[in-house]
């Protein structure tokens, strides 16, 4: 006889249970570590090129971004600073386009 769907799903739930979920013991483990690390301005590709390389860490750098994002408050993004933009067209003298088209013009 065929099971139907939601015996399906339970029977595949309980096969799968883990599925994406193997290295947050091992970051939660590491977090503080991560985060001080984080704050002393290295990168996030950095911390993780060194904990795979040492074999702490097994997850992809894909994986490893998330659980950053997902359980460090503003732990990849970094601080970007920028000059104060000037007006471009103030500075410019040459050519302007002007969607407008007049009619002297196109005689």
């Amino acid at each position: 006889m065929t099971k139907t769907l939601s015996e399906r799903i339970a029977l595949f739930t309980d096969k799968h249970k883990n599925t994406g979920k193997p290295f947050l013991p091992v970051f939660i483990a590491l977090k503080p570590d991560i985060e001080q690390a984080l704050q002393d301005g290295w990168t996030v590709y950095q911390v993780w090129d060194t904990l795979f390389a040492e074999g702490k860490i097994t997850c992809s750098y894909q994986w490893f971004r998330t659980l950053v994002n997902r359980h460090i408050p503003n732990g990849s993004k970094q601080k970007i600073r920028t000059a104060p933009k000037k007006s471009a067209v103030a500075d410019q003298e040459g050519f302007r386009f002007n969607s407008a088209t007049e009619k002297e013009e196109l005689i």
